[in-house]
């Protein structure tokens, strides 16, 4: 209660409400009413309890509440009659209800303020996550009692009033044309979703153009919510930063595709000759067909990285442990050759080394050696100005630094636009500050007056490369056949003869020595046009013939006309829409308690990290450690175990169920392969593979016979879900294919229980022995044994047709194989 005058009914508000909230009561306003000068207006406020009115009840079933409860609380606020101002008078000062201790939670006293909105708006456009906004806020306003529901409301609040009534296409493109980018985009046929877009920001048109010798491209995904792929080129500058220089989501990543991107980036050249020298890839078919339709005098190389990682793989699948290390050298002994001769010898090397492989030697040169030898090997690349660019790992770490800005895989194409502008708007600002340190800093290496014509007019990262370069010359001399002048073809800098020279002389490097790209220190450049290419630019007779054109149609065709240019004029009034949300058809119902990870941005594992992963399980089997006991395995599970022989329960330490949906025996495979039992669809393609190796054909012919096109049709399947009985997993067909294909050895308890050998292979001390299980007549589960378990016998058709080395498996596991004979007449 008060006998205070108030000027005005805003300032009645806020002292009731404050009040209120000091005595842990909510205060609003229930009714009020304006004098208009019509008969029964007065002005008035009448103020409540934030709990009266009635609790309505519904029979919805849901979790609603109310706080409701019909408070009698109640004050009047009117003018006093001698025009002192606005008087407070109590109703009622009763509550029916307790008061709270503290007012966290509350919906209306946690309102953000003007204030606490501005601050909650700042921060969202820097991307601060919705919890550190929250935290931020109690900070700096100590009596904040606003819940991280009221941030997220908010900032959905924001992304509204920014975006408007425009669609997500219009939206995307006034951005766009905000900030200056060149972009284009097409559409489906008969239809108005987006097929491709293509953007680039204008400095890194600039950069582009100033740097255009090397270029990176590759494809990323789970950066949207269409599930679209990211097409992303990258270049190189003179300080060795790598800079955006385009990006593109594409409906597919077929050849036509890819074209289409390619020529437009080939329209942000200023000149119409100008064209990468070197661009670099993956082993991407399509892409590559690409290049070269687009760019046909372009150089494709390949990247070494993943190359050598495949043919990594595959040699532990085909290669016994005790070789894998002297191939592995051998191979990049191969790959860094220097000249052809050296290549030829090294080959030949490689190829008496793997004599007993001849599977892994024909996939080393079918696949990589004869087609594309001249895309990775030195003794070619050595040749090619690649500026030291032989891995696609420039563009392979713009993706993560784009996928750490992005988040999460569920946003829309502005959602990912916004993170490559923030993004590119950090990178430029590097690259200048590296193009000033080379200009104005000088490091100690580089004092010298041998470097007197290079510093400040030659990057740091050049001068870098030919300090290096001259402690090679104290052997190399003046010698170009003991140089091999790599520096000076790759990098375009002086290499360690050619400074030997210059040191004898006694003469500085001269500036022309080092190649141009190396010399750019500025963006701040105008671009240069040529001769040709002004006529390019005027639109004037293009303009008069559109004015012809539109002048000599009727009223229809006019519109028609009208609409088409100002699709181009007003861009931000296109009808283009996003492609539909792709809805995820792969896979199984995640098991309980697994965390699912169907939106993050991170890339899934590549099938050389599955084979690594493979192989590091099997030695864990096959060595077992201190450590490895200390596993928890799975608890046993009985109503298997006594499907089992008698005399061979004992050895089983644990039985591992898997999903019961036609591909269980395969999903056993991939989990002891270490492919995870989701890789189930792998192990079906490989073994796909293993039935034509051309090496084994014969192996197979001979095998199954007649049943060699039943065996082949049993693995292909049409859809990733139920199988039928006939794409089930049975043996022994399928027995010989998993031991011959990875090189293990495959046991299998049931009725009757066999062990399956490699066929072509010879005995090794270090191999890995995968244990199934067949129960309930119809399911294969995998089974942990003890180290040293008996081993049942091998099929009759095994001995009959196996190779004369694969004899050695029997001589080698010959005491575990009479074990278990030993075992079974005395149980019968």
């Amino acid at each position: 209660m008060t006998t205070e005058r108030f000027g005005t009914r805003e300032e009645v508000i806020r002292w009731i409400k404050e009040v209120g909230i000091d005595n842990k009561v909510t205060v609003i306003i229930s009714r009020s009413d304006t004098e208009t000068g019509k008969r029964g207006r007065s002005n008035k406020i009448i103020f409540g309890c934030d709990k009266g009115g009635k609790h309505k009840i519904s029979d919805s079933g849901t979790q609603s509440a109310s706080k409701k409860c019909g408070c009698p609380f109640k004050i009047r606020s009117t003018p006093a009659k001698d025009g002192s101002g606005w008087k407070i008078d109590v109703k009622c000062g009763l509550h029916n209800h307790g008061l709270p201790d503290r007012l966290e939670g509350h919906s209306f006293i946690g309102r953000l303020t003007t204030d606490e909105k501005q601050h909650v708006a700042d921060l969202a456009k820097r991307h601060v996550a919705p919890r550190n906004i929250l935290l931020s806020l109690q900070d700096k306003f100590p009596e904040n009692v606003t819940r991280i529901t009221q941030v997220y409301k908010h900032k959905s609040v924001i992304e509204k009033e920014i975006r408007g009534p425009r669609s997500e296409i219009q939206h995307l493109f006034k951005l766009i044309e905000d900030a200056g980018y060149v972009y284009w985009s097409r559409k489906k046929d008969d239809s108005e979703v987006v097929r491709e877009i293509f953007w680039a920001h204008p400095d890194s048109v600039k950069l582009l153009n100033i740097f255009p010798i090397v270029l990176v491209m590759d494809s990323t995904y789970k950066t949207n919510k269409y599930r679209q792929p990211l097409f992303e080129i990258v270049g190189m500058t003179s300080t060795e930063l790598t800079f955006a220089v385009g990006f593109a989501y594409m409906e597919s990543e077929q050849t036509e595709n890819f074209c289409w991107v390619l020529e437009k980036l080939k329209e942000l050249f200023v000149k119409k000759d100008m064209c990468p020298q070197v661009i670099l890839t993956d082993r991407d078919l399509a892409l590559m067909k690409a290049i070269e339709v687009v760019f046909p005098n372009s150089i494709n190389l390949l990247c070494r990285f993943h190359i050598n990682k495949n043919v990594g793989a595959k040699c532990k699948q085909h290669v016994v442990n005790d070789l894998q290390k002297t191939i592995d050298t051998l191979w990049m002994e191969v790959v860094w050759a220097s000249d052809e001769v050296e290549y030829g010898q090294r080959l030949h090397q490689l190829e008496q080394a793997c004599v007993d492989y001849s599977g892994f030697i024909n996939y080393v040169k079918d696949t990589w050696l004869t087609p594309h030898r001249h895309r990775f090997v030195g003794a070619w690349i050595n040749r090619v100005l690649h500026l030291g660019n032989t891995t696609t790992n420039r563009v392979e770490s713009a993706h993560w630094k784009l996928k750490q800005m992005l988040g999460n895989s569920i946003g829309d194409m502005v959602k990912c636009w916004e993170a490559m502008n923030n993004n590119l708007r950090l990178q430029l600002g590097n690259i200048r500050a590296s193009f000033q340190k080379s200009f104005y800093e000088v490091e100690n290496a580089h004092v010298s007056p041998f470097y007197g014509y290079l510093r400040g007019s030659v990057s740091r990262a050049a001068l870098r490369r030919i300090a290096e370069e001259l402690l090679r010359v104290d052997y190399v001399g003046t010698n170009r056949q003991i140089c091999g002048c790599t520096l000076r073809t790759s990098y375009g800098l002086p290499c360690a003869c050619e400074l030997g020279r210059y040191r004898v002389g006694g003469i500085p490097i001269p500036i022309d020595a080092v190649h141009v790209h190396w010399r750019k220190l500025t963006m701040e450049v105008e671009l240069e046009i040529g001769e040709d290419d002004g006529s390019e630019v005027d639109m004037t007779a293009a303009m008069d013939e559109l004015w012809r054109r539109f002048r000599s149609l009727d009223v229809v065709g006019k519109r028609a006309l009208r609409s088409r240019v100002c699709e181009l004029a007003y861009p931000t009034m296109t009808t283009l829409c996003p492609p539909p949300e792709k809805i995820k058809t792969k896979g199984g119902v995640k098991k309980k308690g697994k965390k699912p990870a169907d939106y993050d941005v991170y890339r899934d594992p590549s099938y050389h990290e599955y084979v690594d992963k493979a192989s590091q399980s099997s030695q864990r089997q096959s060595q077992p450690s201190q450590t490895s006991k200390k596993i928890k395995l799975s608890k046993k599970q009985p109503q298997f175990i006594v499907q089992f022989p008698n005399h061979i329960r004992s050895y089983i330490e644990d039985v591992v169920n898997v999903e019961s949906d036609g591909n269980c025996g395969f999903r056993v495979i991939a989990s002891l392969h270490g492919y995870g039992e989701d890789g189930w669809s792998m192990v079906r393609r490989e073994l796909g593979l293993e039935l034509i190796d051309k090496d084994r054909s014969t192996l197979y012919d001979k095998l199954f016979s007649n049943r060699l096109s039943a065996v082949r049709e049993s693995l292909m399947i049409e859809s990733f879900g139920s199988q039928p009985p006939e794409k089930w997993m049975s043996l022994p067909d399928m027995g010989y294919l998993i031991a011959n294909r990875y090189n293990v050895v495959l046991v299998c308890l049931g009725n009757p229980c066999i062990t399956f050998f490699p066929m072509t292979s010879s005995h090794s001390p270090n191999v890995s022995i995968y244990c199934i299980g067949f129960v309930n007549q119809n399911h294969w589960v995998q089974v942990n044994m003890k180290e040293g378990f008996p081993l049942p016998p091998v099929t009759l058709d095994w001995k009959k047709f196996r190779s004369h080395i694969a004899t050695t498996w029997m001589l080698g596991f010959a005491g575990r194989m009479q074990h278990w004979q030993l075992l079974t007449p005395v149980l019968a």
